[in-house]
């Protein structure tokens, strides 16, 4: 627990793969807490964090089990990292045995009950690398995908352009962004569902503007909105303005004859999302 408080270590490229490091490096560790659950005989500690892990799916235990790697794919980096740290620590054949136990029969949480909708896309979540926030022009979360696997499909897309667009953080189909990180923490999705119809809606939408490559959103000088076009060749009709230019003062966030080019929309614009309702 004491490497969450060092900044040294957060910052350690070896270590920034995991969820839990980005997470704090993203809100600082005052965003966190330390909560005791259970007083636990360190012999059963593995045994009663395996229970944990398997009935409450939380999403910074990447591992399945109580200290193991079970169903969690390593970096090999992390795999010699945790080659030297099993030296250290090695479980009993009576604690091996514990652990088992707690994974089978009446032990498990799911044991001899029929998993419900919910259930399952719990268990679909838990095996995810990292879900995807989506997010509209506005920066609202409108919903959270368990993965990107799973967004992809759904979009008529590809892993690869998901991750892209992650990683530049700019707007996919000129009207949603997408995260593997939530862009504040207090952000609670407006469907809380992925699976439900109004996200399903989302999709469909997402899908109708397949043809969107980069859109172009145009301010006045005084940075009030004039409107959203599907891409420059649409303002150039719009405003008889080359779309040379049009991308040219995009790049360079200048305005131009009066008028503001951007992929984005400003911060300090007025464009609300509720007008747009």
């Amino acid at each position: 627990m004491s490497n969450y408080l060092n900044t040294t270590y957060l910052k350690n490229k070896k270590n920034n793969n995991m969820p839990i490091i980005q997470s704090l490096l993203k809100y600082g560790q005052e965003n966190f807490a330390v909560l005791i659950v259970e007083y636990v005989d360190i012999e059963n500690l593995s045994v009663r964090e395996t229970f944990y892990i398997t009935h409450l799916l939380p999403y910074y235990n990447v591992l399945k089990q109580g200290y193991s790697s079970l169903g969690y794919k390593h970096t090999e980096a992390t795999k010699q990292l945790l080659s030297e740290l099993a030296k250290n620590k090695v479980h009993s054949d009576k604690t091996k045995a514990l652990i088992s136990k707690a994974l089978v029969g009446e032990n498990n949480p799911f044991y001899n009950k029929s998993h419900s909708m919910d259930a399952k896309l719990r268990m679909i979540e838990a095996n995810s690398a990292y879900p995807v926030y989506i997010y509209n022009s506005f920066k609202n979360l409108l919903v959270i995908f368990p993965s990107v696997k799973t967004l992809a499909k759904l979009i008529n897309s590809n892993h690869s352009t998901i991750v892209s667009y992650i990683k530049n953080k700019t707007l996919f189909r000129g009207d949603w962004y997408f995260s593997n990180l939530p862009f504040d923490i207090t952000d609670v999705p407006l469907i809380p569902n992925w699976s439900s119809k109004e996200a399903k809606d989302l999709i469909t939408e997402i899908i109708d503007n397949s043809h969107i490559k980069k859109a172009i959103f145009v301010y006045n000088s005084n940075k009030e909105f004039i409107g959203k076009f599907e891409g420059v060749t649409h303002v150039q009709k719009e405003l008889n303005i080359n779309h040379v230019i049009i991308k040219k003062y995009a790049l360079l966030n200048r305005p131009y004859k009066g008028y503001i080019f951007n992929y984005e929309r400003l911060n300090n614009n007025v464009d609300s999302y509720s007008d747009q309702l």
